[in-house]
C-alpha cells in the first residue's frame, strides 16, 4: 500500500463520517414543519392496489387537489371519476357528474379515521393523527419513512397500518395496509 492511497482512504473515510453525522434522527414536529412548507395542493398520482381477490393490480393515474377540509382525487385512467374525503364524508361521483355515492363518517367510524387521516397526511398535518395512531419515524431530512399503526381497536381490525415515503419536504408515496391483505400505493410526482 503506498502513502498516497492510505491518505486517500483516511480522506474518504473522514468526509464519509462528516456526511452520517450531519444529518439527524427526524421528529415529527420537525416532519410536520417540513412537509407545510411543500404542500401538495394539485399533484399529480399513480396508485396500484393489489388485493389477494385480484387476478392483478388495479392502477390508476390522475390528478389529487388538497386543500385544508378537503381531498378530492380526480381519477383520469382506467375510468374517469372523482373523489372526495371531506370531514363529515366519503363523495364519489362518476364521469358523468350525476351518478354520486357517499359515505357518511358517522355511519363508518373506522373509515372516518382513514379518510381523516389521509387528508391529514396529504395537508402535512401530521400532528393532528396522534390521538388516533402510534407514530413511528425513522430516517432523516433527506430521506425519511413514518409509520402510523391505529390506535383504536375498530380501526385496526380493518386496517394494519399506513406508511409515508418521502425526501426532504416532498411526500413521495403513501401506502395503506389493510388487515385483508389489500394493498394501496400511491406515488406522487410533484
Amino acid at each position: 500500500m503506498t502513502i498516497a492511497f492510505l491518505r486517500r482512504m483516511t480522506l474518504a473515510l473522514a468526509l464519509a463520517g462528516l456526511g452520517a453525522t450531519s444529518a439527524h434522527a427526524l421528529t415529527l414536529a420537525e416532519l410536520q414543519r417540513m412537509l407545510k412548507t411543500s404542500p401538495v395542493v394539485d399533484v399529480p398520482f399513480h396508485e396500484v392496489r393489489e388485493s389477494p381477490w385480484l387476478t392483478m393490480p388495479v392502477e390508476s393515474r390522475g390528478t389529487m387537489r388538497s386543500t385544508s377540509q378537503s381531498l378530492e382525487k380526480r381519477v383520469e385512467s382506467p375510468r374517469q371519476e372523482t373523489w372526495r374525503l371531506l370531514p363529515d364524508r366519503m363523495e364519489w361521483v362518476g364521469a358523468d357528474g350525476i351518478e354520486r355515492k357517499q359515505i357518511l363518517f358517522a355511519q363508518a367510524p373506522a373509515v372516518a379515521t382513514l379518510a381523516n387521516a389521509i387528508r391529514r397526511i396529504v395537508a402535512g398535518d401530521l400532528q393532528a393523527l396522534e390521538s388516533d395512531f402510534r407514530i413511528s419515524l425513522s430516517g432523516d431530512e433527506r430521506h425519511w419513512t413514518a409509520q402510523l399503526h391505529p390506535a383504536d381497536a375498530k380501526t385496526a381490525r380493518y386496517l394494519d397500518h399506513l406508511e409515508m415515503l418521502g425526501a426532504g419536504a416532498q411526500l413521495q408515496a403513501l401506502i395503506v395496509v389493510e388487515r385483508q391483505g389489500e394493498r394501496t400505493t400511491t406515488r406522487f410526482r410533484p
